[in-house]
């Protein structure tokens, strides 16, 4: 299991970076001179490419090894919040956002499925468990943090947080995890046959509508 907590630190630092530009819309929108709207997009561009680039990855990247794959998620998402933390205009962030969302979207199925191969069959969901309460933990103890160092050291000072979180992740990979190759996603015909699966697709709908809420709520409610 400590190889799966090695995971756990590269989705901390995901659910960190997921929830907390939110808080930070107010002083963006302030340096940028932009309205709240137009701010939030910051977070509606991370999150559509964090949605894209699973699958789209996934399919792509079969048959890699694992811990290579690991490791490029991790650098393309820590190159993404770096840029965001310099960006000159709020186009240039977008694209920053952007980009630091692949990376996300890259990471967070390869390390479930990684932690799963991991470990034994009896012990796969207590392992998908600690990996994906590292992205939860990460919203509940990180953005708290993180907005109380923006307030010391502004907005990009939580960014730069961000990014030393995903480079120490890298290095815990670089140090601690074997080489594997990542197992064939499951096709396209595979993923339209699930959603007609009651159970799975009133799963995915209900996801769908409490990620609407809650990152609705949490990008504007400030």
């Amino acid at each position: 299991m400590q190889k799966v907590l090695l995971l756990t630190m590269g989705m901390f630092a995901l659910g960190f970076d997921a929830y907390v530009v939110a808080g930070l819309l107010p002083d963006i929108a302030g340096m940028f001179k932009i309205n709240a709207s137009q701010a939030g997009q910051a977070v509606s561009v991370f999150t559509f490419c964090y949605a894209l680039a699973a699958p789209i990855f996934a399919t792509l990247l079969a048959g890699k090894p694992m811990r290579q794959l690991l490791l490029l998620a991790l650098a393309v998402f820590s190159v993404g919040n770096g840029a965001s933390a310099i960006a000159s205009s709020f186009p240039l962030l977008l694209m920053s956002r952007a980009i630091a969302g692949i990376g996300a979207g890259l990471y967070s199925p390869l390390a479930a499925a990684a932690a799963s191969s991991l470990v034994s069959e009896q012990k796969r969901g207590r392992a998908l468990g600690m990996t994906l309460g590292g992205m939860s933990m990460g919203t509940v103890v990180g953005v708290p943090v993180g907005l109380i160092i923006a307030e010391h050291l502004g907005w990009q000072g939580t960014l730069w947080l961000i990014t030393v979180l995903g480079l120490v992740a890298m290095l815990g990979i670089v140090i601690g995890l074997p080489n594997f190759p990542a197992s064939a996603p499951p096709s396209l015909r595979q993923r339209v046959a699930m959603m007609t699966n009651k159970r799975v697709s009133a799963t995915v709908g209900i996801t769908l509508l409490t990620s609407i809420a809650s990152l609705g709520l949490y990008t504007y409610i400030a």
